[in-house]
């Protein structure tokens, strides 16, 4: 019987206690949050992080301008993000000389072969992002 009473006991306080924990509210998912370009810099092994100008960059970006129905010319590479993975993905914003901005992400194999995995279109990768 004083096997039992402890048993019913423990089995109401442990109940009790589980009800009383409060349950955390998962943060509402916007498409902000969605874009990975939005959320750089994080430490997280595979993301997307900020990047210099290299010549890889350089190159890419070339790549893409030759595959552009423009003659407007590069004028300026404005940001760069890299991620690392069995290769190398830029994404890149650039101005050309007629003042419009375009972005883009190109991927480079291990080879040094270029890939444009999105092509170019005006406006910043960071434009629908959160400040």
């Amino acid at each position: 019987m004083k096997l039992f009473t402890i048993l019913a006991c423990s089995s109401i306080l442990l109940f009790t206690a589980g009800c009383a924990q409060q349950t955390q509210q998962k943060p509402e998912i916007s498409s902000d949050n969605m874009n990975p370009l939005c959320n750089v810099d994080n430490g997280m092994a595979g993301g997307w992080n900020t990047s210099i100008v290299t010549p890889d960059v350089e190159q890419a970006t070339n790549y893409v301008l030759g595959m552009m129905n423009t003659s407007a010319k590069l004028e300026k590479i404005l940001a760069v993000k890299t991620q690392v993975v069995a290769g190398t993905n830029y994404a890149i914003d650039f101005k050309l000389d007629d003042g419009q901005v375009w972005n883009t992400r190109v991927f480079r194999n291990l080879n040094g072969k270029f890939t444009m995995t999105q092509p170019a279109q005006q406006g910043s990768m960071n434009q629908n992002c959160q400040s």
